[in-house]
């Protein structure tokens, strides 16, 4: 068989699979357990409970507004900037709001003990610390 033909049956078998896949129904409480984010009991560690404890802080009060990426940035240090470091800073705080609108859902939703919400806060608060290393303290948070 050569491989053409190989390759055909190949997207010919996978295209059977995936709708069998599609075709299954998944029990109703099998989906409601896939969709909780799994519980973490260690919790957090003190750098990130503190910092995700003051970002939330500045959304409640409206200092940060998760749908305006300038809110995110300290103006004074901006400014000063060149071309380069404020796009790298306005891309990021793009970035960083995504995540942080993920983070308060979460948290809304009574999953601020999971690991996926404590990925996140790492996440941010690393990506914040490396950005400030680079480009200065360009972050309110």
């Amino acid at each position: 068989m050569d491989e053409q033909n190989q390759q055909q049956k190949f997207t010919e078998g996978k295209k059977l699979v995936n709708q069998a896949l599609m075709d299954t129904q998944i029990d109703d409480k099998v989906q409601q357990m896939i969709n909780v984010p799994q519980k973490d009991d260690q919790g957090m560690d003190e750098a990130d409970n503190k910092f995700i404890n003051a970002v939330m802080l500045l959304i409640r009060n409206q200092t940060i507004n998760l749908y305006i990426p300038e809110t995110l940035l300290n103006k004074p240090v901006y400014e000063k900037l060149d071309l380069k470091a404020k796009g790298i800073a306005d891309l990021n705080a793009v970035t960083l709001l995504g995540d942080l609108r993920q983070i308060k859902k979460l948290f809304e939703q009574g999953f601020g003990d999971t690991y996926q919400i404590k990925n996140l806060i790492h996440h941010v608060r690393v990506t914040k610390e490396r950005l400030e290393a680079q480009c200065g303290d360009i972050y309110i948070i």
